[in-house]
């Protein structure tokens, strides 16, 4: 009996033609200039980003992680200031905070889009102790209320930071997201909707300032060569080809996403609540990831993989719960935030996904 190949989560090996042929001529040029660190490709990036996010002012880095600590530091966020995060995103947020050594403030989720709550901030903002900074994280490709919140944080004249790591091309009221905030962070890993062919990322500022304290730090915190002006500095860079791969994608990184969206909402067509898929049929949502969230997880992800459909979860456990942070979290309840981790199952979204594959995933959300 011949073995059904599975429909995998996601498959990097499927590059398209135009991928392999760019990468392959900017690779030679790249290694035969000899320029393979803050060149051409890199500055290339930096202002077309810029651009596309409505001039802000850009610096890239080895990756998303690094951007929220750039974005941190270069704001001024210290062992004295309180950072509001979200408690559902695998500790990203809660991980960069605790590196500034300042502290995380959890704050509940949306119980309908897995995103931060504006009515907990606002509970937060009004508390005896309010956030001196936000990360608003845009997850699963969707977008927060940041309209909202961007308000809500200039009242109290805190800075907010976007994490765009899952959000890239994402607009919100015709505007995009990563030029809401004082500085917004983006990863280029492999599997993001804007990708490199390894790792990296970029953070971009709404002040020049900011920027060029970013600069500095990403570079052991010089203002020239081997002078260290600022006292913080690491060493997160760039390279030259992965910046020229994330440049030549950039081009199609919005019909892309109209990709990840079709497939999304033929997903969505295909469930019968109680089950239901976190999307918008709209630009406020990228598909980064399709996640479902079913009260019958076990039950359902033993379906598809019946079927031959690769799953997984994002993400299983809620950061004050996680073992090496329970003791800085206790007596924290986050309801939403548990009932989410506790119930959603990510199901295969990528560009490069056949129709055959689409097909068989519909199919076994029906029999669901």
């Amino acid at each position: 009996m011949t073995q059904v190949k599975r429909v995998p989560l996601n498959h990097l090996g499927r590059l398209g033609r135009s991928d392999i042929e760019s990468a392959l001529r900017d690779y030679e040029e790249i290694v035969r200039s000899g320029v393979l660190l803050n060149g051409p490709y890199v500055r290339s990036l930096e202002e077309r980003v810029s651009t596309y996010l409505i001039d802000k002012y850009s610096v890239c880095v080895s990756s998303g992680t690094d951007a929220l600590v750039l974005a941190l530091a270069a704001l001024g966020v210290t062992s004295e200031s309180r950072v509001a995060v979200v408690g559902n995103v695998a500790g990203y947020s809660t991980n960069v905070v605790l590196r500034r050594q300042a502290l995380p403030v959890l704050v509940d989720t949306n119980p309908e889009s897995a995103q931060m709550s504006f009515d907990e901030l606002k509970a937060v903002f009004e508390s005896s102790n309010p956030p001196n900074a936000v990360i608003v994280t845009h997850l699963y490709g969707l977008t927060t209320e940041i309209d909202k919140i961007t308000e809500l944080c200039g009242q109290h004249g805190s800075y907010l930071i976007e994490d765009c790591a899952q959000s890239f091309g994402a607009i919100f009221a015709g505007v995009p997201v990563g030029a809401w905030g004082d500085a917004a962070a983006f990863s280029f890993y492999p599997t993001k909707n804007l990708a490199a062919l390894g790792d990296g990322g970029m953070v971009t500022f709404r002040d020049s300032e900011a920027c060029d304290r970013a600069r500095k730090i990403a570079q052991y915190g010089w203002s020239s060569r081997y002078e260290v002006e600022l006292p913080d500095g690491i060493n997160s860079r760039l390279d030259e080809i992965q910046a020229a791969v994330v440049l030549h994608r950039l081009s199609s990184v919005d019909s892309r996403n109209s990709r990840r969206r079709d497939i999304l909402r033929r997903y969505a067509e295909a469930v019968t609540t109680p089950r239901r898929f976190f999307f918008e049929d709209s630009e406020r949502c990228v598909a980064h990831l399709a996640v479902l969230r079913t009260p019958t997880r076990d039950r359902d992800r033993a379906v598809l993989n019946s079927f031959g459909i690769d799953t997984a979860i994002h993400y299983p456990i809620p950061d004050h719960k996680q073992p090496a942070w329970r003791h800085l979290f206790e007596g924290v309840a986050l309801p939403n935030t548990e009932a989410h981790c506790a119930e959603v199952l990510t199901l295969p979204c990528f560009p490069e996904l056949t129709e055959e594959e689409i097909v068989r995933v519909c199919e076994a959300l029906r029999s669901l």
